[in-house]
């Protein structure tokens, strides 16, 4: 038998956060993947948390970039 990782949400599993603790989003089966001695956060064990400091994660979003329209010579 197989369990979908959005089967978890359906089992009574020990009371264990819902939240990944670095992003704050919605992942029960997030977990720490050790990667050649270093330690990686991880939503379900594959997909990388996004606010992973091991990758250089940014602490506030990037500004869009300025567009600066150009003058057409007639």
């Amino acid at each position: 038998m197989s369990i979908f990782p959005s089967c978890y949400d359906l089992l009574d599993l020990p009371a264990r956060p819902v939240t990944c603790p670095r992003c704050r989003t919605h992942a029960p089966r997030w977990t720490w993947v050790p990667v050649d001695g270093t330690r990686i956060l991880t939503h379900d064990g594959d997909v990388i948390c996004p606010a992973d400091r091991t990758f250089g994660a940014l602490a506030r979003p990037e500004s869009a970039p300025v567009v600066v329209p150009l003058g057409v010579a007639a």
